[in-house]
């Protein structure tokens, strides 16, 4: 985002929520962006355990070498 953009949309809250309200709202948009990006870390751990633990599980495929392709 381009500073003009942030200046125009805290411009939008100033004049949708006001001063006083601005400040609470911006606490709550932090708060809830947080949690989001705690939330995500979380679920992408859980993935990579559950896609290391199937790697783990799968068995091994042996790669067909070039030999036993031509007889």
């Amino acid at each position: 985002m381009s500073f003009s953009e942030i200046f125009f949309l805290g411009l939008l809250g100033l004049i949708v929520f006001g001063p006083k309200k601005l400040v609470s709202v911006g606490q709550q948009a932090g708060t809830m962006f947080a949690r989001f990006q705690k939330v995500s870390r979380e679920f992408q751990t859980q993935l990579q355990q559950e896609i290391s633990v199937a790697a783990k599980d799968s068995p091994k495929e042996q790669p067909a070498t070039a030999s036993a392709t031509i007889h």
